[in-house]
């Protein structure tokens, strides 16, 4: 993948927040809520089966907030292409003090260091998943408890769609970040071999 493309593809990433209210919307309102006229067999549930289910909807929380807080690394990933694009062109051009001043601020920045938003995009990725098995584990109590028709009328709404939305994304951050780190790598030892 080349800066172009990177760039592109950082551009065109879904808003975590916006996808992620979709899924809440779609799928922990609706059975938490006791107004649900599209799905009144939620109400039906006895006072265990709620509980039980409002249980788990509550283990979801952590990965829910941590979700949410993940919207950083969309910002992170455009910095990092504009600012490796910026740094092929300095190396082109051999200044080599504004490339050391830009691969200084890739590496050792506070707020962009490159190993920080790797941790943050493992951690993006961990939550992800943990909201996905737990999505799967409400899902299986709600399908103990309705009937075939109710399970399929409830699997119909959206909401898997945002969680999918939500899994690829955190598997194209893995991606993204992979190929700026290769590109960073590479344009810093091009500067350095220049400098010699």
């Amino acid at each position: 993948m080349d800066l172009r493309q990177i760039k592109k593809e950082v551009e065109g990433l879904p808003d975590i927040n916006a996808t992620l209210k979709q899924f809440q919307n779609q799928w922990i309102k609706p059975i938490r809520k006791n107004t649900n006229q599209h799905i009144s067999f939620v109400n039906q549930f006895n006072h265990e089966d709620k509980q039980e289910i409002n249980n788990k909807l509550l283990e979801l929380n952590e990965s829910v907030s941590q979700i949410k807080n993940s919207q950083v690394i969309h910002d992170k990933l455009k910095h990092y292409a504009r600012y490796l694009i910026e740094l092929k062109l300095t190396t082109f051009n051999d200044n080599h003090e504004k490339s050391k001043v830009i691969t200084n601020r890739l590496i050792n920045d506070e707020f962009l260091n490159i190993n920080g938003t790797i941790r943050e995009v493992k951690s993006f990725h961990n939550h992800v998943n943990s909201l996905h098995s737990q999505y799967h584990e409400v899902n299986e109590l709600l399908h103990k408890k309705l009937s075939l028709e109710e399970a399929v009328m409830f699997m119909e709404l959206p909401h898997y769609r945002y969680l999918k939305t939500l899994l690829k994304l955190a598997d194209d951050h893995k991606v993204i970040t992979r190929n700026i780190g290769r590109h960073l790598v590479s344009l810093t030892k091009q500067t350095q071999l220049k400098k010699r």
